[in-house]
């Protein structure tokens, strides 16, 4: 109960629902319910019987209870029959059925339309909370976990908890009421009667609770595979070119049938169980209405009973109304096993603990005013040191480039100025405060990045380019894409800076997404510039475009390059060569190539001299 308490807060608050949704649905129990108590008079009249026995001499008195709302109706329709006829009696009676259907089916639209404002409220909030919670996690939670799992966590997984957890609910606010309602009268008709009956409940219990923890097991495991499926059909799309590259179409389709089919597998024994339920509760209905009839027909027969013909038969349709809720009920319990597995997920990612976040007393820097500070600086991602006691100043306004072979650390380092991850040991200083102690959006916005890969959204190329809610100043873009060599090819295009990039930018090509994602770093004009082998994928013309606009962006900026091509930071003020997560050489290029140490053979290799 605690996690669907929990899931019912993200419709908070829930006054504006319940109490609505109660009252509608009493209603409609209530007006179902006359249509059927309508019943006795009719069935009395057709068949025969005295409609004016136990007639009440005068109008009852006033009191809240079945008895009094029984003899009141009874010493009215008494009198219509005395004074109209059967006739008059009979169509008075159809007309209030008719009215009490209308009625009825009112107040279940009201009451429905009450639920699906909750409903839509609560799962709009759980994906909000969800997406709030991926979009603020710290990046070694992605190291972690597989992309389908968390598609499918606030995809699949949240519309399980419409399906089964909002669904219950409904049934659970409607159906007991009516259990309580039909039971309450049927007991006022015949308590012996009623207490027969009650004897089956425990059977069906019992059966539906072996049935529901069975399927727990199975559907955890099922909605597991699922998420091995979504991330096994990403990995396949994205890498899709890899794949037919190396003739590997067969081998890949035989691992996705191999899991597809084991998914199918689990499955079917989830919906077996599952669907068990219903025909145990179908069966144990018709047993029970057996039972009263044989059990009711044997009293009656023998005059033992307090209820007539017409009173009986109105005792069993009351009757089986019950059955179906009861139906309702057993079946969304076990149904509801599969929305609790798809909330368990759901509070998982919601209570995974934040690697980085913001201490209480952060502080708000909007300026970068002397310099960055690394000292003593060491970091492991998993028990292996990736870096290992790097120290190192950048003034504001220089350029300094890291270099070195790959899993050497540069582009750790790089993650680490923006606070992605915290050091093990040491620290990272902007103008003498520790970047710790800052609020991480604070640290961020002083910071500019353009990597490797060319991240686009699938968007406009306006919307690429102001891109963190900023208000759009059409001058301020088009100076930013023109610095970023982006503006002329931007132009050409069909709708210019509305028009749509595709997936992943796939719509343009290398050199002009790297140059979009320029064209970002510029347009937020952060005083720190961090380049992560911007160039490194580009062919030889694109990468002049792109260097060029480099050049332009990294003017009046402090500079953090990370370069496998020497000739890109051959101009830096300081060069730090990493080998192995330590700072082996530094200087200027002039000066680490008169070293003639490990630099100077990666200026050989490239013959960049």
């Amino acid at each position: 109960m605690k996690k669907i308490f929990r899931l019912l807060s993200f419709a908070k608050p829930l006054r504006h629902y319940f109490p609505e949704y109660i009252i509608y649905t009493v209603l409609g129990i209530l007006f179902g319910l006359l249509n059927f108590t309508m019943l006795i008079p009719i069935l009395r009249i057709l068949f025969g019987q005295e409609a004016m026995q136990n007639v009440p001499a005068q109008e009852p008195a006033f009191s809240f209870s079945i008895g009094y709302f029984a003899d009141l109706f009874t010493y009215w329709f008494a009198k219509i029959i005395a004074t109209n006829g059967n006739l008059t009696a009979l169509a008075l009676v159809c007309s209030v059925i008719v009215v009490s259907t209308i009625l009825a089916n009112i107040s279940r639209y009201l009451a429905v339309r009450v639920l699906m404002r909750l409903r839509l409220k609560l799962l709009q909030n759980v994906r909000n909370a969800l997406y709030n919670k991926l979009m603020n996690q710290s990046l070694s939670y992605y190291h972690n976990a597989r992309k389908g799992d968390i598609v499918t966590i606030i995809t699949n997984e949240v519309q399980e908890i419409e399906s089964s957890v909002v669904n219950s609910l409904q049934v659970w606010l409607k159906d007991p009421l009516i259990v309580i309602v039909y039971f309450g009268v049927l007991f006022y008709m015949s308590p012996s009667l009623t207490l027969f009956t009650l004897f089956f409940l425990p059977v069906s219990g019992l059966l539906i609770s072996y049935i529901t923890k069975r399927l727990k097991q199975i559907g955890w495991f099922s909605q597991e595979l699922f998420g091995r499926i979504m991330s096994f059909i990403d990995e396949s799309v994205t890498g899709v070119k890899v794949i037919q590259s190396f003739t590997a179409e067969d081998e890949m389709t035989h691992r996705f049938e191999k899991l597809n089919r084991e998914f199918s597998k689990t499955s079917k024994k989830m919906f077996g169980k599952r669907e068990l339920a219903a025909p145990i509760s179908e069966v144990l209905g018709v047993i029970v209405v057996i039972g009263i009839v044989l059990y009711g027909g044997n009293l009656l027969l023998n005059g033992k009973s307090a209820l007539d013909g017409s009173e009986f038969i109105t005792y069993l349709i009351l009757y089986s109304q019950i059955i179906q809720p009861l139906k309702s009920i057993s079946n969304t319990t076990t149904n509801l096993q599969r929305g609790l597995i798809a909330a368990d997920k759901i509070f998982a990612t919601l209570d995974a603990p934040v690697g980085i976040t913001d201490k209480p007393n952060a502080k708000e820097k909007t300026s970068f005013d002397t310099a960055i500070e690394v000292k003593n600086l060491s970091f492991d991602y998993t028990g292996k040191p990736v870096l290992k006691n790097v120290s190192f100043t950048i003034a504001k306004g220089k350029t300094i480039a890291l270099v070195g072979e790959s899993g050497s650390g540069k582009s750790t380092l790089a993650d680490l100025l923006q606070r992605f991850y915290d050091p093990k040991e040491g620290g990272i200083y902007l103008d003498g405060t520790d970047i710790r102690d800052l609020k991480l959006k604070s640290l961020r916005g002083l910071i500019a990045t353009v990597s490797q890969e060319a991240i686009l959204f699938h968007d406009s190329v306006k919307n690429n380019i102001v891109f963190n809610g900023e208000e759009n100043n059409p001058e301020k873009l088009k100076r930013a894409a023109a610095i970023a060599n982006a503006h002329t090819f931007i132009e050409q295009m069909d709708q210019q800076y509305e028009t749509q990039v595709g997936d992943r930018g796939m719509k343009m090509s290398g050199g002009q997404r790297q140059r979009v994602t320029i064209a970002r770093a510029v347009y937020k004009d952060a005083p720190i510039l961090i380049l992560d082998e911007a160039t490194s994928a580009l062919d030889t013309e694109s990468e002049r475009l792109v260097q060029d606009a480099i050049n332009k962006m990294m003017q009046n900026r402090t500079c953090v390059v990370i370069a496998h091509r020497l000739s890109t930071v051959r101009h830096a003020d300081e060069i730090l060569v990493l080998q192995r997560g330590e700072v082996v050489e530094r200087g200027t290029h002039d000066q680490l190539v008169a070293q003639n140490g490990y630099y100077k053979r990666l200026v050989d290799m490239q013959e960049v001299r």
